[in-house]
């Protein structure tokens, strides 16, 4: 079983990537074949049903879309990854706690993750993510990813589930 960091850090690559199919020079590319606000309309963070990324040659992420957020202090629950329909980890998270250590979430959120008011986050489809730290995982996540994202709120729920297919 591989380190729960890398399958975070590739999930944090994916909760960015909201349909569509890439691929760099590289040779990988990325699907996604299903992303869902499973929290439905009361969803405290759901993703805009235009969310799309365009992975450039040399293999940057340019992202489009927007996050919607409702008022919230706290984000804490679990995060599951599973690989070709085998669970490889559950793990329980504190999303505030964590605030600038994700990675991209500075970029996004200078001011951190938590607290958060009622609004909503675009993307600048001309700013650039470079992800040569992230180029070796994707080798180790070639097939079908699955990830849920549950989180609770002081103020409701979010959840987000996704399937994903990694080749080269």
């Amino acid at each position: 079983m591989l380190p729960t960091k890398v399958y975070f850090y590739a999930l944090l690559i994916v909760l960015i990537v909201a349909r569509g199919s890439v691929a760099c020079k590289d040779g990988f590319s990325l699907k996604v074949n299903k992303i869902e606000n499973c929290a439905g309309p009361d969803g405290i963070i759901t993703l805009s049903d235009d969310t799309a990324i365009t992975l450039g040659d040399d293999c940057s992420l340019s992202l489009q879309g927007c996050v919607t957020l409702k008022e919230f202090n706290t984000a804490a629950g679990s995060v599951s990854v599973s690989k070709n329909g085998r669970e490889m980890f559950k793990k329980q998270i504190d999303a505030c706690k964590m605030g600038s250590k994700i990675p991209f979430v500075k970029d996004f959120l200078p001011g951190g993750l938590c607290p958060q008011s009622d609004g909503q986050i675009c993307a600048d489809p001309d700013k650039k993510l470079p992800m040569d730290r992230f180029k070796k995982m994707l080798g180790i996540m070639k097939g079908s990813i699955g990830i849920e994202l549950n989180l609770d709120h002081d103020t409701g729920k979010s959840c987000i589930k996704m399937e994903v297919e990694i080749s080269k």
